[in-house]
């Protein structure tokens, strides 16, 4: 364990820089394994492309008891499919990248310094070399043009070397790493703070990647015979067992090293033979670049072990770090490789390692038989020896291997030194396109396919720049050419797309069906194909492909949302298997959240408060919306029924932002449902006819909403005229039906007539209501009974009803139309007539207790009243619960009562004539006349009918010296109600005018 952790006996200061000059490299092996794994997904990321799909629901439906009315809408499914990313290029990479080589360097500087003088000079020189070749003239640093920046570079760090190796040799190792390193970080930021490039880094490393690569093919070529060497100490080395002399230790031995050896070097052959096409063979190899980390490894004792037999230099002072640094730049420059997706590189690389261990491989087999045969036979430890040959040294090996390197490469047609430049072409792209330049990045990548015209990273780049530009054509092309040779998920999702964006919609259905057989478990690309398939009629393929994508994708959210926007875009297959429903997980995804809102809002079987979608619970919502936020939001809207202010205040700020302009009518349209689930009636209405202003095509269905509430409202005349500017037979009808809750049938009969001519059942209805035959079912019974008011034997025909819920609502008018003639024992005989709540739909219980409160007001029954007041009432009728309510209070003098139920009725329904005028009488009473007029001035545009509010307006104009006002109201209020009724208004009106006038003259004097 001594020699495996050899620094242990080292002082402190040297072991500590040596360990951390250990962990670099450590690291460095990290990151190269990351990278290498990470593969293309380095540089192209998935983005996803989300879509909205317009989903037709029933957006608003109410019931009166007696029929059902509802008005279509919309929700919004999000439909995503997988986009590959444009070619990426990470600066902050190269500056990590290039921070690495100069700590590599500083290494390499520090040990040079302890060589010897030719050593020392030769190592320099080609140190100075390759700084030469790192093309520093374009940093464009002022003043320092051409190669000044060089001579001034080599002076600086030549003159601090020389000063070390000639003057201070004493120093320690410790003392020269931390000068370079200042020094190092002196100039890296000086020039980076001079230099007007954009990215300095990442110049320096592509214009440099030459000098990087030459460094890294002779360390490769270096170390290529670690592995045999650890072969050899492994069948050498051995333990010997009490007083056994070492030749007779029990070792592997020689046929063991032959063998395994044999192995190793057939796994080359085969990658070989593999590379340059001789084979078509699908063997299983081991990785070169595992062979790599395999080296690199080892020699960080091997090197020890050869420095220490050669004797050549100190591996304490010197060795250890000049391998460290040699180490570092190759791994990190593969690493750059992988990070970049730099195939050309990455497969020079491959063909470097494979030739250099192949052919190194065998001289050293070699060398080691002719130098070390009888040792070996006599089982003796020959790694102790290994560099110490007795016949033939090692470098004439090493230029033997040379050799057998140039002819694995010219048997190859020096594809490996095309590749090199393709991939330092590649480079000088990256570098372009990260600047901004397009035009000098495509002359680049097009220089790099013209020494390896099948290299993806250009192809793709290639494509990339052309999608950039709108050119699917070209973009199609070099989607194509990146799939000859290392074709890639992404080349088949690209591909597809450019045929998408030209209409070649079969094509790009093939297409992923081609790379789904390629990557047969890429979830993205299987998410796609079913996203395709989703828009056509084959629903059962695009199920399976959607669900396989489930469990395959990074992204499963994505395909888990699509399935979700299946389902709702296909009822057919909810109908056949409802169960689909319940496979909704919960998911913090935007779309897919949207998606479970969506078919929550087409099946309407969910009637519980929605989860609030998470980025609206949890985050700070963003000015600018993503389509699967928004459609989140919009379906929320839709789908709760739980009033919420900071909903409508977000809408209200998302919809006046420029940046959500695409959404600008349909967050107009949430905000108004928003409004009115938060009974803010008055703002609900003016969005509405904001929206419905000026928009032919969707103006109807606005309207058509806004009638809905406004009829909901019991606000039946401005309802039929919202009804009347829509041609649709819906809209005849609910305007038919407006008019006849506003007991006006005469009015609303052509109505009637010209629907019936298309609907059998509204014909049905309308012979009843207008006496051209008798009820027969009970539905016509309970509705001539409910709205022919002037017939005062419509009793009858409610006494025979059978249906309980029928028979409550129409008996509920009855004793309606009986209070207001203040006949409360016959409102009491029908009341009592009504059959048990339990049998009855919740509509009819909540009217049948309503007016068993309004009958207990009229007895001034307080106790009655509040009793009726805990049964069961459904929130559409708690305002008229607690409007009665007050009006029991207040007939029985408990004013404060009185006023706090207004006010919650009025919270409900602030648009409610009756409870208007109810409430504005009361504080009238109270002397509070500007509240008053405030609660009548809102109500009264939606009531312009009402004759007891017309007459509270003109009273509260009054009091509050607004004669012009009351004027208006008072010929308002004349065609509003009938002669006689206006003449006593007059009187009172004249009177109470006459009383302000006295009252002022009195003032006066």
């Amino acid at each position: 364990m001594s020699s495996l952790f050899f620094w242990k006996d080292w002082s402190r200061g040297y072991r500590l820089a040596y360990l951390i000059c250990f962990i670099a490299f450590i690291v460095s092996i990290v990151l190269f394994a990351v990278a290498w794994i990470r593969g293309l997904s380095n540089v192209v990321r998935w983005d996803v492309l989300s879509e909205l799909n317009e989903l037709p629901i029933i957006q608003h439906t109410f019931s009166d008891g007696l029929l059902d009315y509802s008005v279509k809408g919309k929700a919004y499914a999000v439909s995503e499919q997988f986009i590959a990313g444009a070619m990426q290029t990470h600066p902050g990479l190269a500056t990590a990248f290039l921070s690495a080589i100069c700590l590599a360097f500083v290494l390499l500087l520090s040990a040079i310094t302890r060589f010897d003088r030719i050593r020392y000079l030769v190592s320099m020189g080609i140190l100075i070399l390759g700084l030469a070749f790192f093309r520093w003239e374009m940093l464009g640093l002022p003043g320092l043009g051409g190669n000044y920046l060089f001579l001034l570079l080599t002076f600086v760090f030549g003159s601090v070397s020389y000063y070390f190796h000639a003057f201070r040799a004493d120093q320690l190792i410790p003392v020269r790493l931390v000068t370079f390193g200042l020094l190092m970080a002196a100039v890296a930021l000086a020039i980076g703070a001079l230099s007007p490039v954009k990215f300095p880094a990442l110049v320096v490393v592509s214009y440099g990647m030459p000098v990087l690569l030459v460094f890294s093919i002779g360390f490769i070529f270096f170390i290529a015979t670690e592995i045999i060497a650890g072969l050899v100490w492994l069948t050498s080395a051995g333990r010997s067992e009490g007083d056994v002399p070492v030749g007779q230790r029990r070792v592997l031995g020689l046929n063991n090293f032959l063998f395994i050896s044999a192995l190793y070097l057939v796994n080359l052959i085969l990658i070989w033979l593999k590379n340059t096409k001789s084979i078509d063979w699908d063997v299983l190899a081991i990785s070169p670049f595992i062979l790599y980390l395999i080296s690199v490894v080892l020699g960080v004792w091997g090197f020890r072990r050869l420095v220490q037999q050669q004797d050549s230099i100190s591996f304490r002072d010197a060795g250890a770090y000049l391998y460290a640094g040699l180490a570092l730049i190759t791994t990190l420059t593969i690493t750059y490789a992988f990070a970049t997706a730099n195939d050309p590189l990455v497969e020079m690389f491959e063909d470097v390692i494979v030739y250099t261990h192949l052919a190194m491989g065998v001289v050293f087999i070699a060398y080691i038989l002719i130098n070390f045969l009888p040792i070996y036979t006599e089982n003796l430890p020959v790694y102790r020896i290994l560099y110490k040959p007795k016949r033939l040294e090692l470098s004439l090996f090493r230029v033997a291997g040379v050799f057998g390197i140039a002819v694995l490469l010219a048997s190859g047609g020096l594809i490996t030194f095309r590749q090199g430049v393709a991939g330092y072409y590649n480079g000088l792209g990256d570098v372009y396109t990260a600047t901004g330049e397009p035009q000098s990045a495509n002359a680049f990548y097009q220089l790099a396919l013209e020494q390896e015209f099948q290299n993806h990273k250009s192809n793709y780049a290639l494509a990339s720049l052309a999608v950039a530009q709108n050119n699917q054509t070209a973009a199609a092309f070099f989607y194509q050419q990146a799939l000859l040779k290392q074709p890639q998920p992404q080349d088949y999702a690209g591909l597809s797309q450019t045929y998408l964006q030209t209409n070649l919609f079969f094509e790009a259905v093939k297409t992923l069906q081609r790379g789904i057989r390629a990557f047969p478990k890429n979830g993205e690309l299987q998410n796609n194909l079913g996203y395709l398939y989703a828009r056509t009629s084959v629903a059962d393929s695009a199920y399976y492909y959607l669900k396989s994508a489930t469990g395959l994708a990074a992204k499963s959210e994505v395909p888990e949302a699509n399935l979700l926007s299946f389902y709702v875009r296909n009822p057919k297959v909810l109908a056949a298997d409802s169960s689909l429903i319940k496979t909704s997980r919960d998911l913090s995804y935007e779309s897919y959240q949207s998606n479970v809102l969506a078919l929550r809002l087409l099946t309407q079987a969910d009637t519980t408060q929605p989860q609030k979608p998470n980025w609206l619970a949890t985050e700070q919502v963003e000015a600018g919306l993503s389509v699967g936020r928004f459609a989140s939001l919009y379906n929320y809207t839709l789908a709760t029924k739980r009033a919420d202010t900071s909903l409508t205040s977000l809408l209200l700020r998302l919809s006046a932002d420029p940046v959500n302009q695409d959404f600008t009518d349909d967050l107009l349209l949430a905000r108004a449902v928003a409004e009115y689930t938060n009974h803010n009636h008055p703002a609900a209405f003016s969005l509405m006819s904001q929206l419905a202003e000026g928009d032919d095509k969707n103006g109807p269905a606005y309207r058509s909403l806004t009638g809905l509430w406004l009829m909901e409202q019991g606000l039946y005349r401005k309802a039929a005229e919202t009804f009347g500017y829509n041609t649709d037979t819906t809209s005849i009808y609910f305007h038919a039906m407006a008019l006849t809750k506003a007991n006006d049938p005469a009015l609303a009969q052509p109505l009637w007539e010209a629907v019936a001519k298309s609907d059998p059942a509204v014909a049905a209805l309308k012979e009843v209501l207008y006496q051209e035959r008798k009820p027969q079912t009970d539905l016509e019974k309970a509705f001539y009974a409910t709205y022919r008011t002037d017939d005062p034997n419509r009793g009858a025909y409610w006494e025979t009803v059978q249906e309980p819920s029928l028979k409550t609502v129409a008996g509920v008018a009855l004793t309606n139309d009986f209070l207001d003639q203040l006949q409360w024992r016959n409102a009491q005989l029908v009341l009592s007539g009504l059959p048990n709540s339990k049998q009855v739909s919740p509509v009819a219980t909540s009217l049948r207790n309503v007016v068993a409160i309004r009958l207990s007001a009229f007895r001034r029954s307080v106790g009655s009243a509040e009793t009726m007041a805990r049964e069961f009432i459904l929130p559409h009728y708690q305002a008229e619960r607690d409007y009665w309510l007050g009006q029991t209070y207040e007939r029985t003098r408990r004013i404060a009562q009185a006023r706090q139920a207004y006010r919650q009725a009025l919270a409900l329904a602030p648009l409610n004539a009756r409870i208007v005028t109810a409430a504005a009488q009361l504080d009238q009473q109270q002397k509070k006349f500007q509240p008053a007029y405030e609660l009548v001035l809102t109500a009264l545009p939606f009531n312009e009918d009402n004759a007891d509010l017309l007459k509270t307006y003109v009273m509260l104009c009054l009091e509050l010296s607004l004669p012009d006002y009351a004027e208006n109201g008072l010929a308002k209020l004349q065609s509003a109600t009938t002669l006689a009724d206006y003449q006593a208004f007059v009187l009172t009106y004249q009177g109470k005018l006459a009383s302000i006038e006295k009252n002022k003259e009195k003032f006066l004097q």
